[in-house]
This record gives structure tokens, sequence and C-alpha cells, in this order.
């Protein structure tokens, strides 16, 4: 915790062993009106942007008359973020010349389904929304890994082991605390071949983006699919701060025990591919940000605090490259 001590703050609110509210259709959420230096949520849960030292979010706009939204998960919620004025939203906000602020819409483990049910459900609550980014399409491929009895027709959610086998041998008596973030059920067998894995989270992820896109079509708003990068993507070796984050990551055995062959540059590849020809006939702009940040970033620069969320400096280059690619 010395190199990020605002990840405590994350780890004890917004995980599975904390604080997070467990909603009917979209299974769990952030807590609601929380406060603290790091991170501050309204009281739908939504995290607060910050741009000149004004706050707003989705259900706290703050006079907003029209907005632009970012949406996605963990990232876009801004896990590693310092406090709410570094995370994605709130850099887009301070860079783009544009007047018209960027709303935070991200829903921390959420997959494609959860992310497009958190859009019906609080849709009403938006301003008139000018623009849509969807930076996401890691958490498909992760639960991808899933067995077929956990993935079913929507695909795997985080959780999903122990909660088939908690509905299956009866009544869930009260909220259930301490499930692991990659949970997955006993004797699942090997995950399915990569190829497979690639298929199974690019159908999902463009089925649920064709229902951005008519959505996005009825709000008369412009929308971006970009999908978010991974360290193992950008480069194959971080700078120290990321070799010593990374190396104690692996020590207790997370991330990359869980998702291993998925960190390789050359699955980044394949899956973008997917991505990029369904979006083509979708007609929805794409932007894979893996290689723009990969041209762009310097050896000893500190993008991410783990495998996947980004530290203050690595928010506002993201953002900059964004604002740059949309």
């Amino acid at each position: 915790m010395e190199l990020t001590p605002q990840m405590a703050d994350y780890e004890r609110k917004f995980t599975d062993a904390g604080e997070v509210r467990w909603l009917p259709y979209m299974m769990y959420f952030h807590p609601a009106n929380y406060r603290s230096t790091v991170v501050n949520t309204d009281c739908s849960g939504f995290r607060y942007s910050d741009r000149g030292g004004i706050r707003y979010s989705v259900s706290d706009r703050a006079g907003m008359h029209s907005g632009r939204l970012l949406a996605g998960s963990s990232t876009v919620f801004g896990i590693g973020a310092s406090a709410d004025r570094w995370t994605l939203s709130s850099r887009l906000s301070e860079n783009d010349p544009r007047a018209t602020p960027w709303l935070n819409f991200g829903g921390r483990s959420f997959n494609s389904a959860q992310e497009v049910i958190l859009l019906a459900l609080y849709r009403h609550l938006l301003p008139k929304i000018e623009e849509i980014v969807l930076f996401s399409g890691f958490n498909n491929l992760g639960l991808a890994r899933q067995p077929a009895r956990n993935r079913l027709e929507h695909g795997a959610f985080f959780n999903c082991g122990q909660f088939f086998n908690a509905f299956s041998s009866g009544p869930v008596a009260g909220k259930r605390k301490g499930w692991p973030l990659f949970g997955r059920a006993r004797d699942a067998g090997p995950p399915p071949r990569m190829a497979d894995q690639i298929d199974f989270a690019a159908d999902l992820t463009l089925r649920h983006l064709d229902v951005w896109r008519a959505i996005a079509v009825d709000l008369g708003a412009k929308l971006t699919f970009i999908l978010q990068p991974l360290a193992g993507w950008v480069r194959a070796k971080g700078c120290p701060q990321e070799e010593a984050l990374f190396a104690e990551l692996d020590r207790v055995g997370r991330f990359s025990a869980a998702y291993g062959d998925i960190l390789h540059r050359d699955v980044c590849a394949a899956y973008a591919a997917k991505l990029e020809e369904g979006t083509k006939k979708l007609n929805v702009n794409f932007v894979n940000i893996t290689p723009i940040i990969s041209e762009t970033l310097q050896p000893d620069q500190w993008l991410f605090v783990d495998r996947i969320h980004f530290t203050d400096w690595g928010h506002e280059f993201v953002s900059k490259l964004i604002l740059d690619a949309i």
C-alpha cells in the first residue's frame, strides 16, 4: 500500500467484502451517498466527476442541462484514482475544450449486460446526452473463461459461481460477505480455448453494443466503443512501480492467477480485430487504445496501479488520448 495508499479505501468499501449493495436486476452496485477523501458517490451510487471544483453526477447534476457519458466498468468508475478529480470522467471534463462535461457512468465489476441494464434503469436521470464513450471490453473476455453452465446465453458475471450454488441449494439468508472477486464454481474444469473465449466475448460485447447503438440513435448522441487496455497489452515490462505492484499482486494470487493467458499482446490483437469487424457492421466508431498508448508511453512513466486500473497520471494521460481518438 506504500505506492497506492488510496487503494485501501476501495478495498474497504468497493469490493465484495465491503459495502456493495445487492440490487434487483443489476446484481450489485456501489454504496450510495458514500463520502471520503478518495471517492464519493451520489444517492444512486454513481461516482462524482469534478471540473473546476464543481462536482456533478448522474443523480446530482448541479444544474447541468446537457452532458457527455463515459460508461463502462471499474476503470471508468475510477479504481486507482486518489480522488474524484482524477478519474477519467473528471480528466475528460477538464481537458475537453468543449463546454459540456462528462458524467461517470461506470459500474465496478460489470459485464456488458450489466452496463446495458444500468443504462436502462437510470436513463430517466440523464440530461440531454451529446456523446457516449463506452470504455469497456475486458470483463467480458475475463468472464468468458467461466464454464458454459455459468455463461448461459447472456454471459457470466462476477460471483456467478457462488450465486448459482447458493440458489441451487435453497434460499439465501442475508448478505454474503467475502465472495472472491474472481469467484468460480468448484470442479469447473479447464477454461475454454483462448480462441473460443475471444469469440464468445466479442459476440456478447457486440450484441450489447447494438443496444447502446439503438439508444444512442434515440438520444441523438454520438457513440464510440473503446477497448480498454491491460498492462500486459501495452508493454511487456512495466515501469519500476508497476513491476513492484504486479509482483505483490502475483504473490497474493489474484489477477495473473485468474487471467494468465489473457495478458498476452496477441490476445489483444485478436480480440480487437473481432470487435473492429463487428463495430463496422453496426456503424459504431471503434478505438483500440492499446497501440495508441504503447506508441506514446515512455518506459519510466507509471500508468497502472494494477494490471487494469490507472494511476492519477494515467487517467490524465489516457483522457487526452481518448479526446484525440474520438
